[in-house]
């Protein structure tokens, strides 16, 4: 029985301990009491390559439905990971998010991305 700032916290220091069943659990948890204006911790998780694909699915879902100034900057830091199993799918949504493709020009990327976002706020 503990506020949810606490639930957030406590979750965030026991996910690297669990197994990866209960890591999906957790990212699923930490998705619905994570508010967007809070989501850097979360965000940090999913540019984690080292994770089970499945947890980074997870995770990449839950970015999904937050809004463009949250979700696009994360995309492109995942994108710009080879070793991320999301980078792929990164890489695609920002290039339908954009109706481009700099491959891995990651600066022309951002700049785009920038542009983008002061056209198309929240």
């Amino acid at each position: 029985e503990t506020d949810d700032t606490n639930k957030v916290a406590q979750l965030f220091e026991l996910f690297p301990q669990l197994p990866e069943d209960g890591q999906i659990d957790v990212a699923q948890h930490l998705s619905n009491l994570v508010p967007d204006e809070n989501y850097g911790p979360l965000g940090k998780l999913l540019k984690n390559a080292s994770l089970p694909e499945s947890v980074l699915d997870t995770l990449m879902s839950d970015a999904l439905n937050r809004p463009n100034s949250t979700k696009l900057p994360i995309l492109l830091d995942v994108a710009q990971d080879p070793a991320n199993p999301e980078a792929g799918e990164a890489k695609d949504l920002l290039e339908l998010y954009l109706d481009e493709d700099y491959g891995t020009n990651w600066d022309q990327w951002r700049q785009k991305l920038q542009e983008w976002l002061k056209q198309n706020p929240d």
